[in-house]
């Protein structure tokens, strides 16, 4: 059964709309996700281009800036709320697996 579009977000989109609450270049997000995640996940610029456009056309970003084919993005806030509720959802599961495994 395929997955419902943005029901729940990969690594990837979650960390291109976390770089987004500032406003970003694409290069720039290809530069920051890995940073913010010490290398553990990375972006390649084909997933990264094919997302921006997804979202746009979702209006979770939006365009800001347009400097001949460089161009600039920024989340909405339909793509606030929605890596809040992804956010709220890893938080779930992080908690149940304390829970379960009696972890602090």
């Amino acid at each position: 059964m395929a997955r419902e579009k943005f029901k729940t977000l990969t690594e990837q989109m979650f960390y291109v709309l976390l770089c987004l609450m500032e406003e970003c270049y694409g290069m720039d997000i290809l530069e920051k996700v890995p940073t913010m995640t010490d290398g553990r996940v990375t972006v390649g610029s084909g997933t990264l281009y094919h997302l921006l456009e997804q979202f746009l056309d979702e209006e979770m970003i939006r365009e800001t800036k347009v400097e001949g084919r460089r161009r600039s993005y920024l989340i909405t806030e339909k793509g606030q709320n929605m890596l809040e509720k992804e956010y709220r959802r890893l938080a779930a599961q992080a908690e149940d697996y304390r829970r379960i495994c009696k972890r602090e």
